[in-house]
């Protein structure tokens, strides 16, 4: 019984471009290890996906559509011979550069886009005999970029601002006005404002804060948009107490937001929506473009 396990020398996992990665691959097994040498490959894709509800429309062009490549580079450890009884630790370095003149982009683990890092190694086995394998994911952000100017956000919500209503529902008499501090957002930083009940003629079930990705998959003349949610706080529970400011706060999380990011091929906007319930179980929802930034 034998085994292969890849282990980085950073404990945050978190790197950015230009940097070293430094680490030992740790070779168990419980006989001498024959090997045909050990191989490891440090790789970036962008993959994209469709919904089935959005398929038919390019099918023809995004259908079977490859991963695009970031950072593709290989780095031969050791060459073929025998590993001993017990552990063995191979030391190696290999640079976090991209493949071309592209820049590497933000880790992200979406719905239809999906970014991604990993450093794979191989024991090539000889014949009859299995391979080993181990993967790591390395969690790649900038290290520089666009700076975020803070655009501070009032509004207020009543049933004269409510937008895309449904014919015949049966909108209470209510007013909540607000004030975020700012559309534009350090994803590092929370997310804060306030809002305030003024009056609502029903009671209210609860205040919700829905943090949403919005990703385009296409071309400007394709393209599927899919817009999906990450996370979702409850700000206000039953009846709040009206003309009592309540305070928005929300963590952006790690991996499943990043900064907001448009290409050719791919895009990824973020946006929030507050969302009112009352206990006629009416839903109003207010929504809010934000524009993320790492600083």
């Amino acid at each position: 019984m034998a085994s292969v396990d890849v282990r980085l020398s950073s404990l945050t996992k978190i790197y950015h471009e230009g940097d070293t990665l430094k680490g030992i691959v740790v070779v168990e097994s419980k006989s001498p290890l024959t090997h045909q040498g050990v191989s490891l490959v440090l790789e970036g894709n962008v993959i994209l996906s469709l919904s089935s509800k959005n398929v038919g429309r390019i099918e023809a062009m995004y259908s079977n559509s490859k991963p695009i490549p970031i950072i593709y580079s290989t780095l031969d450890l050791v060459k073929a011979g025998r590993f001993q009884e017990g552990v063995t630790e191979l030391p190696f370095e290999m640079a976090l550069q991209p493949s071309s003149s592209t820049t590497l982009y933000e880790t992200y683990h979406g719905v239809n886009i999906q970014i991604q890092y990993f450093i794979k190694c191989l024991v090539k086995r000889p014949l009859l005999n299995k391979d080993l394998t181990s993967s790591y994911e390395v969690l790649v952000e900038y290290k520089k970029g666009e700076q975020a100017v803070k655009k501070p956000l009032r509004f207020h919500i009543n049933p004269q601002s409510i937008e895309n209503l449904k014919s015949g529902t049966l909108v209470p008499d209510f007013s909540i006005k607000g004030e975020l501090d700012s559309c534009v957002c350090r994803i590092s930083q929370p997310f804060t404002g306030e809002l305030v009940i003024e009056k609502s003629e029903m009671p209210i079930r609860s205040i919700e804060l829905q943090l949403l990705r919005v990703e385009t998959v296409g071309s400007a003349e394709y393209h599927a948009k899919n817009s999906s949610e990450i996370q979702n706080i409850e700000i206000g529970s039953g009846d709040v107490i009206h003309n009592l400011s309540i305070p928005v706060y929300m963590i952006f999380p790690r991996l499943f937001a990043c900064p907001t990011l448009e290409t050719i091929n791919f895009k990824m906007e973020f946006e929030l929506n507050i969302a009112i319930m009352f206990t006629n179980d009416v839903v109003i929802t207010e929504n809010f473009p934000l524009r993320l930034t790492r600083f």
